[in-house]
Parts: structure tokens; sequence; C-alpha cells
């Protein structure tokens, strides 16, 4: 899933400060490339009535876990085309898509770690780490990762995060590459008109 880009933070900088044209054309074509993946995962969030009755809306004073709201999802999943900051490695993302609320990264996430649920231990077991099930019900985690559905993506593995959701990640999936060939298409197209004035940008793709 991740793609390098090398000199696409120089080519944006130098459209801003020379071609502020360019620059509004290549936010709207990143943006046309990731408006699909936003539709999908957002076509992807599971119904209210699909969800088990124990995760309906309810009244807040009641709720422990944050209520379930599919609105609440789909508004939450959305991109960015600007730069974000650099990580502990220097990477910076070009563009992003995001899932901001908290009961979206849930749907998401929710068994990647543990398929099964979190290890049982029952409602009498005291303990403040949350690593752990104090549900009534020892099956409880894994029927709720059940109800939510499979997961897709790209399982973690040495030195590799772990790229699998139900949401972002299957319509990532499924687009079979098509956003990256979109962007970097992008950046070329914008990267041969500046280069009538100067030649900056070398994009690759990283093995």
């Amino acid at each position: 899933m991740p793609t390098e880009v090398v000199g696409a933070l120089a080519l944006r900088k130098a459209l801003r400060d020379y071609a502020p044209d360019l620059a509004t054309e290549l936010r709207k074509e990143v943006a046309a490339a990731l408006k699909p993946v936003v539709a999908a995962a957002r076509g992807f969030v599971p119904s209210d009535s699909s969800i088990m009755s124990g995760w309906q809306r309810r009244s807040f004073s009641e709720a422990k876990f944050p209520m379930y709201d599919a609105n609440v999802i789909r508004k939450g999943i959305s991109y960015k085309t600007s730069p974000s900051r650099a990580n502990s490695r220097g990477f910076t993302a070009l563009a992003s898509i995001e899932n901001k609320s908290a009961l979206g990264a849930i749907v998401e996430t929710a068994g990647r770690k543990n398929p099964n649920g979190q290890p049982w231990v029952g409602p009498k077991f005291y303990t403040n780490q949350k690593r752990w099930s104090h549900s009534p019900n020892p099956r409880a985690g894994a029927q709720f990762n059940k109800n939510l559905g499979p997961i897709y993506g790209i399982k973690k593995t040495s030195g590799i995060g772990d790229k699998r959701g139900r949401l972002i990640y299957r319509a990532w999936q499924e687009t079979n590459g098509k956003v990256i060939a979109a962007y970097f298409k992008a950046v070329q197209n914008t990267t041969n008109k500046f280069n009538k004035r100067t030649s900056i940008v070398d994009v690759k793709r990283a093995a």
C-alpha cells in the first residue's frame, strides 16, 4: 500500500511558490482519485439494523461503549490532499484517506489482534487493563467480530504494520491499485507542465 514518491514535496512547494494554478490542478486530480475509495468505504459501513442489539443507540448515561451510529462513521471517512507531518522515520503522507471517528476505528480494526475476542476473565475478575474481556459471555468478543464481518488487506509481518480493515482497507483493496496509478499520473502530468520552467522531481514506485 505505501508507495514512495521522491521529490514530490519539493514539487508541491515549487508549485505553491511559482505555479499556484498547477498546484490547484494537482489537488483536484488527487481528490478525484481518492473520492471513489471514500465513497466505497462509506458504502461498506454496516447499517444500524445489521449490528447486534447490544450496540444499538441508547442514552449516553448507559453507554460505557460508544453508541453505534452508521451516519457518524460515514461522515468520519474522508480524504486529505495536503501532506502530513513527517513520521519518526522521516516519511510524509502526500495524500491520505482517514477514518476519524472512534466508532469507525472500532468497525475498521476490531479483531485484528484477537479474532476470537480478548482473553476472557469474566465480570468478577477485577483489573483495569483493557486487554481482558469482562463480559458475562465468554464468546462475546468472537461474536462481536463475526457480526462486523471479515477483515481485508495485508496482515502485519516483520517490519510492516497491519494494513487490514473492513471499510477503508477493503475499499482500497478492491480498487486494485487504481488510486496509486491515478496519483502517479497526476504528479507526472503536473511535473511535465512545470518542467517547462524547471526540472526538480523524480517519481519512482517503491519496489
